[in-house]
């Protein structure tokens, strides 16, 4: 490689860093801002529930790890959790509708 295309590419590597950098200082500015929402807020409802499916997905992807190598518990698994997170994606788009529409029902303090 001559030296022009290391130094084409350094660019466009330290761009792609900069980009990303700055998407997750956005990432980190819109968590902060609808953490302050009010529990009311539709916004806040339906992202609280997208976190807890990436979370899921995300938790059900690092635990195929220690899994896999159990003879019997792997398929189970293999089966089990994409039947899972089928079902549980499946309910967060049906009830979409739901969260922007309705407002939860206020806590009472007693």
């Amino acid at each position: 490689m001559s030296a022009d295309t290391l130094t084409a590419i350094e660019g466009i590597v330290r761009d792609l860093l900069i980009f990303v950098g700055v998407m997750v200082v956005l990432l980190i500015a819109l968590i902060v801002v609808v953490s302050l929402l009010p529990p009311t807020n539709p916004l806040k409802r339906v992202l609280t529930a997208l976190s807890y499916r990436v979370g899921a997905t995300a938790a059900a992807g690092a635990l195929a790890i220690p899994v896999e190598p159990i003879p019997g518990l792997d398929a189970v698994y293999d089966i089990g959790v994409p039947l899972f997170l089928i079902w549980y994606w499946y309910k967060f788009f049906r009830d979409i509708g739901r969260h922007w529409s309705q407002t939860p029902p206020k806590r009472s303090s007693s």
